[in-house]
Formats: structure tokens, sequence, C-alpha cells
């Protein structure tokens, strides 16, 4: 009686509703799955991540430690520090919440495709296939700012979709909230990076007949973004003499330019190429500060507060947000940039192979606490990775040399069509529909192109945690292309 009851009701539901209904059920169904294999929540990296603060400061003196706080953007540490302020079981809350960004993320991809026009029964089918993907899986169970920056991603595009296609002032509001939480998230988005965001934006939709009153409020509306972002930047500036929101950029890119084995750096030390401190640094730059300095240059590096003069956290790892690393940054940065003019041909092969590593597929070279959830998922994860074009025969980081640069071209062919076919649609005389489809899109091309570029330019690693949050986007961009070659055939 109980089942008819339910088939009547589910009978009665749209066809969005049953398939919204289908995609939490069966993504309550996978989590479960999974954590009945053994799958767990990791909330270990409160305690050691390099990019959090000390979680006694977090807890009790949140927002002066946040004030000081120079190697990362502050949200993520904020929304650390006020769950262990009001939850008695901080692991939980962060489960749940990661959890609850879980169902909400399927979800908003799935809405964002059938919006544009694709099928519902095929966007059923790509939602599920995005929601299986174990890398999704994997950052949903850390306790890392890499799937936040997937959910706001979506949020962003969903919103744009809808101020596009509905005019409401309040969803471009929204957009640019998304974007501004994204900012002060993730230290790759950069003040400037929005600001390019609103005037690409506003020249196309003035130029694509939307009317110069909405490229009007696109342009001023992101001041939403800059204005926060800005000032943040300023006081980085005040207090530690960089404008960003990270003062990490230069240790960064010290370990992409830095391809010299110690005996050839340190020859380029005596040259004066490079400084002490290079040599110290070597492949890892990420030491106790003391490994750098003498105890009495120590002192004389002006601090504030403990968030940025405590050498340890009270975990005993060290506080990577001392004062000190301001320092050894700017002079990683000029030994960097010393090297890359020194030999500019080989910073070109490493950038070449940074981007090549963020085409890969990104679940077991992320973190190392990945291994046991990983080995959950290895079947999945297998799957996964021959259709990602492990098909070629680059299933391995241990594959030729030949086989990944083959990959590489492969995927990078189908970035260069769907960005091309993009940048050819936007010239296009299109109806109302069409404007907004290649609005979405054109944010979604300056979204994923930028995370490439920048990541392969100053990173050389985990280039790959890098596209993860973006793949979306460019899910999005294929989607809207392929709903406008359907609308162009029709006509």
């Amino acid at each position: 009686m109980a089942f008819k009851k339910l088939t009547k009701m589910f009978s009665l539901l749209s066809p969005d509703e049953r398939y919204g209904l289908a995609i939490v059920l069966l993504f309550i169904l996978s989590r479960v799955i999974f954590s009945l294999k053994g799958g767990s929540f990791l909330a270990t990296p409160l305690s050691f991540a390099k990019q959090y603060l000390d979680p006694l400061l977090l807890k009790n003196d949140l927002m002066r430690s946040l004030f000081y706080l120079h190697s990362q953007p502050p949200l993520f540490n904020l929304f650390l520090g006020i769950i262990l302020k009001v939850s008695p079981i901080p692991s939980i809350s962060y489960e749940l919440l990661f959890k609850t960004a879980g169902i909400v993320i399927p979800l908003l991809f799935y809405g964002i495709l059938t919006s544009l026009g694709i099928h519902t029964r095929l966007a059923f089918i790509a939602t599920i296939i995005f929601m299986l993907n174990p890398t999704l899986i994997l950052y949903e169970n850390l306790l890392y700012y890499s799937y936040i920056e997937a959910l706001l991603v979506l949020l962003s595009i969903c919103f744009l979709l809808y101020w596009s296609s509905k005019k409401g002032f309040m969803y471009l509001l929204l957009f640019w909230t998304s974007l501004l939480c994204l900012g002060m998230i993730r230290s790759l988005f950069h003040p400037v990076f929005f600001l390019i965001i609103a005037v690409v934006v506003s020249l196309y939709l003035k130029r694509a007949g939307k009317g110069l009153r909405l490229a009007r409020h696109f342009l001023l509306s992101s001041l939403i973004v800059l204005i926060p972002m800005s000032l943040w930047c300023v006081k980085n500036f005040y207090l530690y003499d960089f404008f960003g929101t990270s003062s990490w950029e230069g240790m960064s890119l010290w370990i992409k330019t830095n391809g010299y084995d110690p005996e050839k750096l340190e020859q380029l030390y005596h040259n004066g190429m490079v400084s002490q401190q290079a040599l110290v640094a070597g492949l890892d730059t990420f030491q106790p500060i003391h490994y750098f300095y003498e105890e009495d240059y120590l002192k004389q590096i002006p601090c504030h507060h403990p968030a940025d003069c405590n050498e340890w956290r009270s975990s005993g790892t060290p506080n990577f947000n001392h004062s000190g690393y301001v320092y050894l940054s700017k002079q990683l940065r000029r030994d960097a940039l010393s090297l890359i003019l020194y030999n500019p041909t080989l910073f070109a092969f490493y950038s070449a192979g940074s981007y090549s590593l963020m085409l890969w597929h990104a679940s077991d070279s992320v973190q190392a606490l990945f291994m046991d959830n990983l080995q959950i998922l290895e079947k999945l994860e297998n799957v996964y990775r021959f259709v990602y074009f492990g098909f070629l025969g680059v299933e391995s980081k241990r594959s030729t040399q030949q086989l990944w640069w083959v990959r590489t071209i492969v995927i990078s062919t189908i970035f260069l069509f769907f960005y091309a076919s993009t940048l050819i649609n936007l010239f296009r005389k299109r109806d109302s529909f069409s404007l907004t489809i290649f609005t979405v899109c054109l944010f979604c091309l300056l979204m994923h192109t930028y995370t490439l570029f920048v990541s392969s330019l100053i990173e050389f690693g985990e280039n790959n945690r890098f596209r993860f949050p973006v793949d979306a986007a460019f899910l999005v961009l294929i989607a809207g292309n392929v709903v406008s070659w359907k609308h162009s055939i029709k006509q």
C-alpha cells in the first residue's frame, strides 16, 4: 500500500523533479556504500595543513588571527574557526556541511544543463557520471578547500545563467558574491582576474545587443568582488609589503623553476645567481623558517600577533604564516626570475610539463591522505581513468614520455575545438536564448583558460588539483556549444 502511494506521488512530479529526486537518492546510496566499505571523512588536515592557522587561534582569537593572515585568503580559515567555536564536535559538523555541498553540486550541474537546453534524460546521465567521479568523492571527504571551490564555480555559473535569462538583479548580486567567496578562499583567483571577467563580459553584452544598461549593471556590480578583495590586498601591502591575497607566490614559482641538481644549484649560488635561501629550499620551500634564517635575523623581522609571530603551531607543526615566509617568498621569487632569465627554454619546458600534469586524472596524486579512501574506489577509479584518455596507453604516470605528450595533444585539441567554437559563436548574431547561452559560455571559457594558464605558469606537481574545480565549467562550455549547434541545424 505504501509502495503504491509512493509510486503515485512520484508520478505526480514533473520530469525535472523526478530526475532531481533520483539524483539525491543515488547520491545518498553511493555515499552510504562508500561509508560501509570503510570510507571516512578526513578532518585531520585541520591540525597540520600548511594553509590553515593554528586551531587554537582559530577557536580563541579568530578575527585578529585572520587579520594577520597573509599566507592565504581568509574565508576558509574563517569557516574553520566558526565551526570550532560553535560546534561541540567540529569533525562531524565539517562532514555534514561537506555532504550537504555534495548533494548541491550534482543538483546544480543538472539544473544548469537542463536550463541550457540539454534533454533531461541526457542531463541526468551526465550528472550521474559527474557525481560518481572518484575525484569528486575523495575531495568530498577531505577537509580542504578544493571541493568548496567546485561548489562556488557551479553556483556562479548557475546565477549568471539565471541573470542572463531572467534579468533579475538579485541573481547578478549572487553571481558576484559567489566569485567573491571563490577569490577569498583561493589565491589563484586574483582581483585582476575578476576585473578581466567584468570588462570582457560587459563588452560582449554591449556588442551582442543586450544593451548598454545591462552591460553597465554587470560592470558596476563587479565592485562586490573588487572592493573587498582590493582592500584585503591593500592590508597585505600595508602590513607585509606585497599586493595580493597570498604571500606564497614566490615559493611556488621557485619550486616550478628550479630543476637543477644540488651541485648545479651550488654553482649558480657561487656565481651570484641565486641566494643562500634557494640552496636551502631546493625542491622543498615549505620547511621550518629557522632552516632559512638565523635566529638573530628572525628576531628583526616585524610581526604583530601569534598568527604571524609563532614559528610553530600548538600541534607541533610549522606555522607557515610566520612573517619570515613573506621575506623568503620575495627572495625565492627573485631567484626564480633569475633562473628564468638564465635559461628561458628550460622554464618553457617545465611549463609544458606542468600543463601536461594538469591534464592527469586527479584522484591518485593530490594527497597521501587519500590512499585508504582511494583503495575503496579503486575499481571505479580504473574505469574513470581509462575513459579519461587512459585508453591511449597512459594509465600511469610512469608511462612513456611519448605517450604522455600524445595524450596531452589529444586533450588540448578538444579544449581548443570548444574554445574556438565558443569564440566563433560570440561574433555571430543570435536570438535572446543563444545570447544567454554564450554569455555563460564566455564566462566558462575565461574561468577555464585562466586556471590552466596561471597554474601551469606558477605551479609544478599538483596542477590537476588546480584544474579539478573548473572541470564543471568546461563541461558546461561543451553543453552550451552542443545546444547552439543543434539550434543552428534546426534553423
